[in-house]
């Protein structure tokens, strides 16, 4: 009787569900009403739907219309063949379904443990909503996913006039050329597809809200890339249709600042790119302070999406590639602003990871750069997908090398032994970023590139092809410039917390050796950011970032002809300095920080210069030398063939005392540091023998007093440099307080 039973309730099961049994994800059966809806009094109505069941939504973003990422016309094509999507013109282009790349971290599932369940779960779990023919939905209370009940009446824009269509247009292709290949965080096709719908309209629905911000921070991101840019052909268009660039752009950033909080309440994708997009325009153009809360803003959004989670039952890869795509840099932007800021990250380092991206359709390289003799090859990459795996690892080590600095317990007076953990941690930290080196494709490589004029023969290469390859030849080229730039930026950070340390007459010898080796694999890093062509990227979004890399730069360069008083490394720092102060000019007054940055480094340069000078005369250039580099001579240069900013190369100079290079980033320059310093600390910490060393004088090793010199420098400029953190005294420079 119960098998009957059994089997009658399994029989009356239909495949066809009520709307309501199937929005609530309930157990419908086959008789109308059916039983869950007339138990609840509620009415029973089935609407004509194909008879395929819809794919669970992931339980984190229920309501996740991704409008900024899934057209209806794209769906079934990627449904059709789960390891081909469309591709350029049509074709079919394959997929890859895992990365060869291996990530610190795999990506977790979903969870299943109670521990990662929120109280209002636990509730449903409790309450069996099924058998109660009650759902408890809205979120109404803490912890509730589910997007809440909203008006879905007309409304419209209120700050700005959406101008013309063509205008729109004309901004979004700003953005996919100058925005996309450095930040990745929609899949074009289908956001222009969604954003043709938006603006072709002047009021909008509610449900349209998240999408409609999402274009107009495009626009924004695009217009703000291409207003200073007089040879941008759009001027022409804003011309003609009468529209001023600037009032458009208060506008656009006005509408969306008043708009963002009801946009996080939707619980959609937009929320995470829209505030990504935000703080990345507040944090190098108008107000870090605001730049710091939006990013949080972007984060938080992340996960409450579960955006850290790789769904198993997302059947559209074009929605699980948005989602990758949104959480990786979710990822960079939460460590780029905890390296800007000196505050811990908000992102768990312990329980989340990267996700891997697929080749898609809009990253697609074109076949005819593909069959350039330095492009193709066995093993190159065909999309460039793998710049944005490359630089989402890259920040992900950043972040793991962040958390290791700041969990070490270091006293207020630092000792012998907070100093050998430090220098453990850095050579541990620079281990990671020269593994991570190594893995970088040499379509990606700039190193590659400046060698044997290879750049310069590669724009004559591609002279004949259409204007949109030589444009995506370009973007390569910045991909791998930007990089570098990273990977040396990163080096730096790893090297800082050690130079920053004060110490005493009586550290011991690996101490300063140790010193010494952060102070010389820094300024190799510090004088290949300066060589860097960076005016290739003028016009472009990334102009900012690469003059915040220069800026650090800067800075570590004017520590050498202070320490060391007409060297040969001093007069090649000092020469640094000045290629990234006109590099700064050049970029002009449209760039805050590049602006900023040339001011700041011109006065630091100057009392540079004059301590040079005074160090020199008061003790003599011998007796000023550190002992160690007396000995040796002065820190070896960098020899690589000089970059200017044009990009042509001019044949290297030579030491005139023949010192031997600095390893590039070919050879790591911790090569030429012991292999077993970490073992030598741990012996130098467990030895038994109190061997007694001659006290080195704080004169012998830069850092005993160059950053004093330094505190004062910044302590009067500070105020100036980005306003990123104004009156926060708790830095170790402290910008708080002002030009008198």
């Amino acid at each position: 009787m119960e098998q009957e039973t059994s089997l009658l309730q399994k029989s009356l099961r239909t495949s066809r569900a009520c709307d309501r049994c199937r929005r609530q994800k309930l157990k419908c059966d086959s008789s109308r009403p059916c039983v869950l809806c007339a138990r609840a009094g509620h009415k029973c109505e089935t609407s004509q739907r194909t008879a395929r069941r819809t794919r669970r939504q992931n339980p984190g973003g229920r309501d996740l219309h991704v409008n900024s990422g899934v057209h209806k016309a794209i769906a079934p094509a990627t449904r059709k063949n789960s390891n081909f999507i469309h591709g350029v013109g049509g074709a079919d282009i394959p997929y890859a379904t895992e990365s060869s790349t291996s990530y610190p971290e795999r990506s977790p599932k979903e969870p299943q443990s109670g521990a990662n369940a929120s109280a209002i779960d636990f509730a449903r779990r409790v309450f069996n909503e099924e058998e109660a023919g009650r759902t408890l939905t809205g979120a109404s209370i803490p912890g509730d996913t589910g997007a809440p009940t909203l008006d879905n009446s007309l409304w419209h824009l209120t700050e700005v006039e959406l101008p013309p269509e063509a205008v729109m247009l004309a901004l979004i292709d700003a953005y996919f050329d100058r925005m996309q290949w450095f930040i990745l965080l929609f899949h074009e096709p289908s956001f222009r597809q969604t954003a043709r719908r938006i603006i072709s309209q002047t009021s909008w629905r509610r449900q349209d809200l998240s999408p409609t911000m999402a274009v107009l921070a495009v626009a924004m991101i695009g217009l703000h890339s291409v207003l200073p840019d007089q040879r941008w052909p759009g001027h022409e268009l804003l011309r003609e249709h009468s529209v001023d660039g600037e009032k458009l752009m208060h506008g656009l950033v006005s509408e969306i600042r008043r708009n963002l909080l009801d946009i996080s309440i939707d619980c959609r994708i937009e929320a995470v790119q829209v505030c990504l997009l935000v703080s990345c325009y507040y944090v190098y153009h108008n107000s870090p302070s605001i730049a710091w809360t939006v990013s949080g803003m972007g984060v938080r959004s992340a996960y409450a999406l579960r955006l850290y989670t790789k769904s198993a039952q997302c059947e559209n890869p074009v929605v699980d590639e948005i989602r990758s795509r949104c959480w990786n840099h979710a990822i960079v932007s939460d460590t780029f602003a905890s390296i800007v800021y000196g505050r811990p990250s908000s992102i768990d380092t312990g329980l989340v990871a990267l996700h891997s991206l697929r080749d898609m359709d809009d990253l697609v390289i074109d076949p005819l750069l593909l069959k350039n003799e330095w492009i193709s090859g066995d093993g190159m990459p065909t999309t460039t997908a793998r710049f944005f795996t490359m630089k989402s690892e890259i920040y992900n080590i950043i972040r793991h090398i962040l958390s290791r600095f700041r969990r070490l317990q270091l006293r207020k007076e630092t000792i012998e032994e907070d100093l050998l953990a430090i220098a453990e941690a850095t050579q541990d930290s620079e281990e990671q970023l020269v593994s991570w080196r190594k893995r970088v494709p040499r379509l990606f490589d700039f190193e590659f590139w400046s060698c044997e004029n290879r750049l310069e023969q590669f724009q004559q290469q591609i002279k004949g092809l259409p204007q949109r390859t030589k444009y995506q030849a370009e973007t390569i080229i910045l991909q791998a410039a930007t990089l570098q730039l990273t990977y040396d930026g990163a080096l730096i950070q790893a090297r800082r917390p050690l130079l920053e340390q004060k110490t005493t007459s009586s550290c011991s010898r690996l101490v300063v050796d140790a010193i010494h080796e952060s102070l010389r694999v820094a300024t190799a890093a510090a004088l290949r950011i300066s060589r860097i062509p960076v005016l290739r990227f003028k016009h472009h979004f990334a102009e900012s970032f690469v003059s915040l890399q220069q800026f650090t730069a800067g800075v570590i360069l004017c520590i050498l002809p202070t320490s060391q008083p007409f060297t040969t490394a001093a007069h090649e720092a000092k020469a640094g300095i000045m290629r990234i102060i006109h590099a700064s000019v050049a970029f002009g007054p449209h760039n805050r920080v590049a602006k900023q940055t040339a001011q700041l480094l011109t006065e630091l340069l100057k009392v540079t210069i004059e301590r040079e000078m005074s160090g020199a005369l008061r003790g003599g250039l011998e007796t000023n030398l550190p002992r160690e580099i007396s000995e040796r001579g002065a820190i070896p240069s960098v020899q690589p063939a000089h970059i200017d900013h044009t990009g042509s190369h001019s044949p290297p100079s030579r030491d005139v005392r023949d010192h031997p290079p600095i390893p590039t980033a070919h050879a790591p320059p911790h090569s030429r540091q012991s292999p077993h310093m970490s073992q030598a600390i741990q012996d130098h910490r467990g030895a038994n023998d109190q061997q007694v060393q001659a006290p080195i004088e704080p004169s012998d090793h830069p850092s005993a007093n160059i950053f004093e010199q330094l505190d004062d420098t910044f302590g009067a400029f500070g105020e100036l440099m980005f306003n990123l953190i104004p009156d926060d005294q708790g830095r170790a420079w402290n910008w708080g307080r002002t030009v008198p």
